[in-house]
């Protein structure tokens, strides 16, 4: 994918519709979301059943829906798709949904970006069933280094905001399977940028690069 002008930031996951030229902003949609016509050409989508979407009797909808929205061909990546005890229809209807989005991500060969709220154990539940070969990036982490270095381990990437930039999840992943966003926050990609180069130790060109990097190999891009 090439772009006009110089990209320097990569906004993995965000809500909102802004962005600037030197910004490459991966906008979020929900299943039945409509890509809008108006979107700028630094602008990429993931589409997903998100678990706060799901009750009781909409999966086949949404699966439905989810397959017209993916289809476009700015829509990069499926999610976000996941689990979460606190809200949403719980048990097996979040982990049919998430089966069902995993297996669609790997017939498309797309990224899953993944929504977590205390479903560690389904989630690693489902990477046993799946066995992925692209890659699942865990968007808005928030946990421990520990909890961080042992979900590095079984392969996963992630995605960190202001709140996930923690030396101890910095110490314990792969600087090569990061990615920053601003999710809903209203902040600017800027100031996450500039948190992670502080806590990593990184000059800001080179956070610039680290992170452009990773999403290329992520995606099979070049920017």
């Amino acid at each position: 994918m090439k772009l006009p002008g110089e990209i320097r930031y990569i906004d993995f996951h965000t809500h909102s519709a802004g962005g600037s030229a030197d910004t490459v902003a991966v906008r979020n949609l929900m299943a039945g979301d409509d890509v809008p016509a108006d979107f700028t050409a630094n602008t990429l989508f993931s589409a997903g059943i998100h678990p706060w979407q799901l009750t009781e009797d909409n999966l086949e909808n949404l699966q439905a829906d989810l397959l017209l929205t993916a289809a476009h061909p700015h829509v990069v990546m499926i999610g976000e798709a996941g689990f979460d005890r606190l809200r949403g229809a719980q048990g097996e209807v979040q982990y049919r949904a998430f089966l069902y989005q995993a297996r669609i991500a790997e017939e498309m060969g797309k990224p899953v970006v993944i929504h977590c709220v205390k479903g560690w154990d389904e989630l690693r539940r489902a990477r046993r069933e799946v066995k992925p070969g692209r890659p699942w990036v865990i968007h808005g982490f928030r946990g421990s280094g520990s909890l961080a270095a042992s979900l590095a381990e079984e392969g996963y990437w992630f995605s960190l905001g202001t709140k996930g930039l923690t030396p101890e999840v910095l110490a314990s992943v792969s600087h090569e399977k990061l990615l920053l966003e601003t999710d809903d926050s209203g902040q600017e990609i800027t100031e996450v940028y500039r948190l992670f180069a502080a806590a990593a130790g990184y000059g800001g060109q080179e956070a610039e690069t680290r992170i452009r990097n990773n999403f290329n190999s992520l995606l099979n891009f070049s920017l």
